[in-house]
């Protein structure tokens, strides 16, 4: 594996860059500072992908990154061997001439990091800075500006004054004098003598002002020649550059990865993409559809392993040899599957050689080792559902456009975890729901509802969400049809509380005539107090 930090970024983007070039697909993984922000909702199953959208839009902004896994896979058709180079990039939004980030830790997502052996100092003093385009844009336009004092010092009265009156003498001094001659300011302190400094340095073009050695309150200031202009010139002009050029940071990664267009793979991959577009990319848009079509146009092949397992376990049901197969979805519990002699034991496994090295070590949840597990999954998983498409005693070795072939009906579709749609699409309309009816639970007794206690009743029977209509009802959303026909049958004498399917014009009708029936009674009652009254 390679290890990027600051100090050899310059030197292993130009690698990168050649070993893009040459690469069949790349695989990526995220670790972040954190996930869930206290302000925005908690995710939940009734979630639309716009209401998902814009929870996950909120997160993103609060967090950041913190390291990188780039798994670079290359196919030699000739010994149909795969060869993976992995990168693993450390990554920290460090302060510069233009930009100082706030950005938020999770307690809980450190805690996770932690248990893996996360090197948070690494991460701290060799982490690679980064701006975004429009961040970029910004700084661009910054660069031409000249500022006429220093900004942010707070000065008395008196140092204002001070300050003020050797300005004006040097202004003066600055029409007489002629190139090469010097003056000398006696300052106050060296306190003041550092902002005159950086007053001359950054007001006067033709003058070049320093402290002689030994002296903290003594200013030289000297009327440049034309050489020591042209100098100055472009020494400032290069080490701006240079400082600007390391700014930008990680997403000159981003930008070849853009550049070259290969396809991208990664394991529940949204996440990702979302911390990829608004840290490295461009602001995060507010609207859903929008984001869609710009991540779709700037990065054009997307696969996400967790919904192409989900897919094909669906699938492998109809098959008794293999409707055991593949329990878990998790990345790790898949590369152990995929690894296993179940799958391994196929004919014509694909060979894959790597550089993560023996020395590495099972490093869960250290993005490098993450990103080229996905690799290998992706590899396996494709070879697999290949074979088992085929269904023929004379199968030949498949190469990887065949791979691409049986999966191009997961490309650039996204899992989407406890949310109304099991995925999304990025480049075609989102699928229909496959959720089950949402539930419609009332208190038999016509008591006020706790959505809470609710919740707490019905999680016996998985991992449900709860939403409030009315004060005497509230929506349940399933994960499964299967949970949801459990619990209607479960349900079905409960003491204190009616479960049924929810149909919303028959609860708006329910709704009407009962609020209909206690207005109308409301009303006789109103009347006859009234009558009363007048007798």
């Amino acid at each position: 594996m390679v290890e990027v930090t600051s100090q050899n970024f310059e030197e292993k983007l130009t690698e990168l860059d050649m070993d893009l070039q040459e690469a069949s697909f790349t695989c990526l993984d995220f670790e972040f500072s954190g996930l869930h922000t206290n302000r925005c909702p908690n995710i939940s199953l009734f979630d639309s992908p716009q209401e998902r959208y814009s929870t996950l839009r909120e997160s993103v902004q609060d967090f950041t990154v913190l390291q990188c896994g780039l798994s670079v896979f290359r196919y030699d058709r000739i010994s149909r061997i795969y060869h993976c180079k992995t990168y693993n990039f450390w990554i920290f939004p460090r302060a510069n001439e233009w930009f100082s980030r706030q950005t938020q830790f999770e307690s809980s997502a450190c805690e996770f990091l932690m248990k893996f052996d996360f090197d948070f100092n690494k991460c701290f003093y060799g982490g690679i800075p980064y701006l975004n385009e429009e961040e970029i844009r910004t700084a661009q336009r910054q660069l031409t500006k000249s500022h006429e004092y220093v900004k942010d010092i707070v000065l008395n009265d008196v140092k204002l004054g001070f300050r003020k009156r050797k300005l004006d003498m040097l202004a003066k001094w600055a029409i007489d004098s002629r190139p090469g001659e010097l003056i000398e300011i006696d300052c106050m302190s060296g306190g003041m003598c550092s902002v005159l400094l950086a007053d001359v340095n950054q007001k006067y073009e033709d003058l070049i002002a320093s402290k002689p050695k030994g002296e903290s309150c003594l200013l030289v200031v000297k009327k440049a020649t034309t050489e020591e202009l042209a100098a100055r010139s472009n020494s400032n002009k290069e080490v701006l550059e240079q400082k600007f050029e390391k700014a930008i940071g990680f997403t000159h990664v981003v930008r070849l990865i853009k550049k070259h267009r290969k396809p991208i793979v990664g394991h529940n991959l949204l996440m990702d993409l979302l911390f990829i577009y608004e840290k490295f990319h461009e602001p995060l848009p507010e609207s859903f559809l929008q984001f869609k079509q710009k991540m779709h146009n700037a990065f054009p092949a997307i696969f996400d392993t967790r919904h192409i397992i989900s897919n094909m376990k669906v699938e492998l049901r109809k098959d008794e040899k293999y409707k055991e197969l593949f329990r878990g979805t998790s990345l790790l519990s898949l590369y152990e599957e995929c690894t296993s002699e179940n799958v391994k034991g196929l004919m014509y496994q694909p060979l894959i050689l790597d550089n993560l090295g023996e020395e590495c070590g099972m490093r869960e949840h250290d993005a490098g080792y993450d990103s080229c597990l996905v690799g290998h999954v992706f590899l396996r998983l494709a070879h697999f559902y290949a074979l088992w498409k085929y269904n023929s005693p004379s199968v030949k070795p498949f190469h990887f456009q065949d791979y691409l072939r049986e999966f191009s009906k997961f490309e650039n579709s996204l899992n989407l975890i406890r949310s109304a749609l099991s995925h999304i699409s990025l480049s075609r309309d989102d699928p229909e729901t496959k959720r089950p009816q949402w539930l419609l639970v009332s208190d038999r007794n016509k008591f006020k509802i706790d959505k809470e206690h609710v919740k707490c009743v019905l999680s016996a029977f998985g991992d449900v969400s709860v939403k409030t209509i009315s004060p005497h009802s509230c929506l349940v959303a399933m994960p499964s049809i299967g949970m949801a026909a459990g619990l209607l049958v479960e349900m079905k004498n409960h003491n204190k509380y009616k479960v049924i399917r929810y149909e919303p014009s028959k609860s708006w009708v329910n709704e009407f005539l009962g609020l209909a029936v206690i207005g109308s009674f409301g009303l006789i009652a109103g009347c006859l107090y009234f009558r009363y009254r007048s007798q």
